[in-house]
């Protein structure tokens, strides 16, 4: 019996190769299950094991189509020699997503990997042997094997086209799809050995205690010197989207100006693994303050939150431990863009969503956002968005996404522009970005509202401005004397909507407020509107930062051209022209007096060093390293420009309506430390 049976399915090879296909095709489908399974720790893509066993799946059938073809009672196996160019193929293949993916400690897409070989073995094992028997055949002079007629003419064809077609489908797909898989596995290798880990991984708890994963801290500047003293320590937070490298010059910056600076990157972006899925923005603050704290930091912190890093740096003064945070800086911040540019186009729904959030009642101290309603203010886009990032987190193991976000024109420092790029390649990137676009984009915003206080409220309302957010806490920075605080400014603005006095410094790009569509190449009328709507209520929203975060609060603006950047002040200024920018950080908050009205001072931009004062002006520089000037420079023009957008605006008939010049204007609401 074991004789008849020792070249076909039912052999010992056979059935193992039945059992490894059955266990591949198991995983494939619980991979795909697990992949959209929420509240779970997540420790890498899913997508990666999904797409390895499918491979692994499709290697155990043609393994089995070759054994069973072998000693067919009516075909001999076709193809013999690709049958087995083929299988040598795979199993380097196999090799090379078994080492690629253990360098990267990825032990399950290692793992799963490695089984391949046993499929692309049996292939050239089983299509040699076939091979061989054809050559003795004519060496004896027997007739060339012919398939015999079966007992219908259909089978027939179906041996005709299995023997034809199904070899020819499956080595293409093997391959084109198996080529992909090798190609993202040896460059994830060769990521992980050029740019290994450059800051701390430090285990963080999150949901009580229950789970836990790394977070990245990377830290500038900053040792056992500086380490519990009262020298502060700028913690820098990326954009939406952005891992640690792009602000890495910044903290460069910080760095060499004589000031120590760390980053953190968020769950899944950079170094950091993903965490916990669904993801709570009071949880992540929470775990990123477990980090600083473990690292460990003991200075006074200085937040610096660039795009969504800034509502970050706000949800962390409201749920983590702000007695430690004595300063906050927002670079192009905004509440929530998506939000601001539906009510800038007018849209009618807009507010009926914002009033459908503020409505819900959250509590301050619970740790999840569950209880707000998940609203959509624009749904068709919302939806596109985080389609698209979870269509790209599931082709990131097979390579498709490493033609993307390449081009970084004016990257600074050039000598990690590789490494940045690398941080957009591996697998774990358009996941991070899925998970912490949560479905709207506005789940982190949504998270803010339940700490907003009435009094907050009331000026926001009063301006007829339709976000809101919390104001600082009085209590923040309290942890440290008042030796270790940053300048104070000693005069007030009247009726403020915070109590705190932490000093806050908003920087914005003043181009994102220039309503001149020549300028940003707009053509179209239309377009040209949107524009200008968008450009003015960007402008208000950091006024209205500016007046309500803190008592001790300035807005400056970014424009102009320095020797670094080469370009006007746009949205890229974080990374395009980083030490000028922690220059200009540092001379208002820390490097100068005061009493000096420093808004207009100059920063050394091209080495990162501060003036002490206002007067330690390098008027050779003036015209090439123009300063971040505060809103008051600026006031006329981009009033004009606002004021004719903001009249195809809602009318200011009610606190939930358009934008009013009751907030002030720019010369009125601009204040300097």
């Amino acid at each position: 019996m074991w004789q008849l049976r020792k070249h076909t399915v039912l052999s010992i090879p056979g059935l193992t190769l039945v059992v490894l296909g059955l266990a591949y095709g198991i995983a494939f489908l619980s991979y795909i299950g697990i992949s959209t399974k929420r509240n779970r720790i997540v420790r890498s893509n899913d997508f990666t094991d999904m797409w390895i066993t499918l491979l692994g799946l499709l290697l155990c059938l043609q393994a089995l189509f070759v054994i069973s073809a072998y000693r067919s009672a009516n075909r001999y196996l076709h193809w013999t020699i690709p049958w087995m160019a083929y299988g040598s193929i795979m199993s380097i293949f196999a090799l090379c997503v078994l080492g690629g993916y253990a360098s990267v400690h990825d032990t399950s897409a290692a793992a799963w990997g490695t089984f391949w070989l046993a499929a692309s073995l049996a292939i050239v094992v089983y299509a040699g042997k076939a091979r061989r028997g054809y050559i003795v055949d004519r060496i004896m002079g027997i007739p060339e094997y012919h398939p015999r007629l079966a007992e219908s003419r259909g089978a027939v064809l179906l041996f005709v086209a299995l023997d034809n077609v199904f070899p020819w489908a499956t080595w293409v797909a093997g391959l084109f799809f198996g080529i992909l898989v090798v190609v993202q596995a040896l460059c994830l290798a060769n990521d992980h050995r050029l740019y290994g880990v450059p800051g701390q991984l430090v285990p963080v708890q999150t949901h009580n205690g229950d789970y836990w994963f790394n977070l990245h801290v990377w830290c500038q500047g900053y040792g056992t010197a500086q380490q519990g003293t009262s020298t502060p320590v700028f913690i820098l937070l990326a954009d939406f989207g952005m891992p640690s490298t792009a602000m890495m010059g910044l903290a460069e910056g910080f760095a060499d100006a004589g000031h120590p600076a760390c980053i953190v990157d968020r769950p899944g972006y950079g170094w950091s693994e993903p965490g916990y899925w669904n993801q709570d923005p009071v949880d992540v603050v929470k775990s990123i303050n477990q980090a600083l704290t473990k690292y460990p930091i003991t200075n006074p912190l200085v937040l610096v939150g660039w795009g969504d890093g800034g509502v970050w740096a706000q949800m962390y003064m409201q749920a983590a431990d702000y007695s430690r945070v004595i300063g906050v800086v927002l670079l192009d911040t905004y509440p929530n863009e998506e939000i601001l540019q539906t009510f800038a186009l007018n849209r009618t729904t807009t507010l009926q969503n914002l009033r459908q959030l503020r409505s819900a009642t959250v509590s301050n101290s619970s740790s999840s956002t569950a209880t707000i309603p998940q609203v959509h203010f624009d749904a068709a886009l919302e939806r596109s968005a985080s389609r698209l990032f979870s269509d790209w987190r599931a082709v990131s193991p097979i390579a498709l996404h490493r033609a993307r976000n390449s081009a970084w024109p004016g990257f600074q420092p050039q000598s990690a522009l590789n490494m940045h790029r690398a941080m957009f390649r591996n697998n774990l990137y358009y996941q991070a970005k899925y998970f912490e676009y949560g479905g709207t984009g506005a789940k982190l915003y949504q998270g803010l509202l339940g700490y907003v206080e009435s009094n907050t409220d009331a000026v926001l309302v009063y301006h007829h401005w339709p976000l809101r957010w919390p104001a600082f806490r009085q209590e923040s920075g309290t942890a440290f004397s008042s030796s270790s605080q940053l300048r104070r400014r000693d005069v007030a603005p009247t009726a403020p909507a915070s109590n705190a006095e932490i000093p806050v410094l908003v920087v914005a790009s003043a181009k994102q407020f220039d309503s001149d569509c020549a300028a940003h190449g707009i053509g179209n009328a239309e377009e040209c509107t949107m524009w200008q709507a968008f450009a003015w209520f960007y402008y208000r929203q950091q006024i209205e930062y500016q007046q309500t975060l803190s008592q001790n609060a300035a807005l400056l603006l970014c424009q102009g051209k320095v020797s670094e950047d080469n370009t006007d002040c746009d949205v890229g200024f974080v990374w395009r022209r980083p030490k000028w920018l922690a220059g200009a950080i540092v001379g208002q908050l820390i490097s100068q007096p005061a009493a000096t009205a420093s808004a207009t001072s100059n920063a050394e931009e091209s080495s990162g060093e501060t003036a002490s004062s206002a007067g330690e002006t390098a008027s050779s520089e003036a015209e090439s390293s123009p300063e971040p000037t505060s809103a008051e420079s600026a006031a006329e023009s981009s009033a004009a420009e606002g004021s004719s957008a903001a009249e195809s605006q809602p009318s200011a008939t009610s606190a939930d309506t358009s934008a009013d010049t009751s907030a002030g204007t720019p010369a009125e609401t601009s204040t300097t430390f």
